[in-house]
């Protein structure tokens, strides 16, 4: 996990990748993020419990308009999410809110998002109201506590309208956690092929995707390089298993109808489900089930 972590941070700390990000998950696909506006910023915030002490987000960019920091974006990715998100997130925010207390520059906002790399499903709080409510706050108490909302992207299953509105290289890796391969971006180029291939490895732990890398860089001598370039090398050394991987996401696929079912206590249609095709197809439809998640 810790290399995981690493590797994720290289990726998302290119100015075109952040921003891609943002203006993907943030501004539903609207370009509002310019990365030649962006530059990077702090991620190390302060705080005091008992005595001073530090904690580090895993990317962060500020916003600049003729030198002036106008935005401060915060990416926290998660491996494994907690009751307490919400409050990892105020405290990111909070940290970061404190340096400018003296700092005689304008204030500006800060945005935090959360990106899970888990590929499961969770029940955390997405809120710090919902957090208070589970843990005891009465409900009529609530409306004199500031509340925080809690937004958390899960990449492993993402539906296919909001992985199309990536532009950058992070595209190729939302496409092949949902679908097993990089087809579908087979003319786009690119851009950190090396970064990419790490964070490939780290997620898969297949050193295919780093070795054949190497290979067409060395082939490639600094040209651009396309997907399906990159595709038909994997696919010479039999990395492409379209097949294999159909079957998995396949079952993973009717695994989450099957547990959502039995959540809704419906348990005819689990048997329905199991037993016949069209209905389960139905079933998907009805329940949003993405035909492209899986573990």
């Amino acid at each position: 996990m810790a290399e995981k972590d690493v590797t994720e941070k290289i990726l998302m700390s290119y100015a075109d990748v952040f921003a891609d990000c943002i203006n993907t998950l943030v501004y539903d696909g609207e370009r509002q993020l310019d990365p030649d506006d962006t530059q990077p910023a702090p991620t190390e915030s302060f705080y005091k419990a008992g005595k001073a002490h530090n904690q580090f987000c895993d990317a962060s960019r500020y916003l600049t308009e003729k030198g002036t920091i106008v935005l401060q974006y915060i990416i926290e990715n998660e491996t494994e999410l907690e009751e307490r998100q919400v409050l990892r997130k105020i405290s990111y925010q909070g940290g970061f809110y404190r340096r400018q207390l003296e700092s005689g520059v304008p204030v500006y906002g800060v945005i935090a998002i959360v990106i899970d790399w888990t590929g499961k499903t969770s029940r955390i709080p997405q809120s710090l109201h919902g957090l208070l409510l589970r843990n005891g706050v009465p409900p009529e108490k609530l409306k004199e506590i500031d509340d925080s909302r809690l937004v958390v992207y899960h990449m492993n299953n993402l539906p296919l309208e909001i992985r199309s509105r990536f532009t950058s290289d992070m595209g190729f890796v939302v496409d092949y956690l949902n679908e097993g391969n990089f087809e579908r971006r087979g003319g786009q180029d690119i851009i950190h092929l090396e970064a990419l291939c790490d964070m490939m490895e780290a997620i898969t732990g297949d050193t295919g995707f780093t070795e054949q890398a190497n290979k067409l860089l060395e082939k490639k001598k600094g040209k651009k390089i396309m997907m399906c370039e990159y595709i038909s090398q994997l696919e010479a050394r039999g990395e492409v298993r379209g097949e294999v991987r159909g079957e998995v996401r396949g079952e993973a696929k009717l695994t989450s109808l099957l547990e959502r079912l039995y959540d809704l206590g419906r348990r005819e249609d689990v048997e329905l489900a199991v037993r016949d095709m069209d209905a389960r197809a139905r079933l998907y439809k009805e329940l949003s089930i993405p035909g492209n998640r899986y573990d």
